[in-house]
């Protein structure tokens, strides 16, 4: 460690892992929302026939 910076760069280091876990889990959380709708849509209420 640097006398004169300190723990800079294992901070900027640190602090640049975080941003980049957030972003692969926000991107994650949507890819898993956008499949859950897809398969919900699928799977959905089947339609009826109107009865006479």
């Amino acid at each position: 460690m640097s006398p004169h910076n300190g723990d800079k760069s294992r901070f900027h280091r640190e602090r640049k892992q975080k941003i980049a876990r957030r972003k692969r889990n926000r991107e994650m959380m949507r890819s898993l929302e956008e499949q859950r709708k897809r398969v919900a849509g699928l799977s959905g209420p089947k339609p009826t026939g109107v009865s006479a």
